[in-house]
């Protein structure tokens, strides 16, 4: 099933570049509104992964400071 996956995956790399690239050059020139999603979808992901690191940092702080009490 692997190359299935990697077939399946080259198809939409394609697709999503003949969607960006402009009219002038036969895609179907999708570019500005790619743009605006890019625009509102970057702040949330960053958010998102701040997020994540936080929680992450602080989970490693609780399992630490168990383990300094004990030395």
């Amino acid at each position: 099933m692997g190359i299935g996956k990697v077939i399946i995956g080259l198809i939409l790399v394609i697709v999503g570049l003949w969607a960006i690239i402009p009219l002038s050059w036969g895609g179907l020139g999708l570019y500005v509104q790619l743009w605006e999603v890019i625009k509102g979808v970057v702040p949330v992901f960053l958010v998102f992964i701040g997020a994540i690191l936080v929680w992450i940092e602080w989970e490693e702080m609780k399992i630490e400071k168990p383990a300094r009490k004990r030395k």
